[in-house]
């Protein structure tokens, strides 16, 4: 069973994720959530997910700095991009991130 951290700044939208998904049907279950890339750090050190699914903008750290500070640690946890932005940096810099997906906001069950 694959490990899923939520890390979004919008409390509706992590929610939704986290209690809108059929996580069992998907074989994962949620470990944690985060509301920022600062609380997103420490939640991936203690619960040490496979997947993390993250907004790339958020307010104190974005999901994408995060990331990469995770990367720094050793994290080798497959990551899913979310945002509402389509901006080609965003997903380049996700790209270099090895992020498993990049969904754009909203994003349908399936796509997970």
């Amino acid at each position: 069973m694959l490990k899923v951290l939520v890390v979004d700044d919008e409390v509706i939208v992590r929610k939704g994720i986290v209690l809108g998904v059929d996580w069992v049907k998907m074989d994962c279950v949620i470990v944690g959530e985060a509301a920022n890339g600062i609380e997103g750090l420490a939640a991936a050190e203690s619960y040490k997910p496979n997947l993390i699914i993250t907004d790339v903008r958020m307010p104190r750290m974005d999901g994408i700095e995060m990331m990469q500070e995770l990367r720094r640690r050793g994290c080798r946890a497959h990551a899913i991009f979310l945002t509402a932005y389509s901006d080609f940096e965003y997903v380049r810099s996700a790209l270099q991130l090895g992020a498993a997906d990049y969904l754009l906001k909203p994003f349908r069950d399936e796509e997970l």
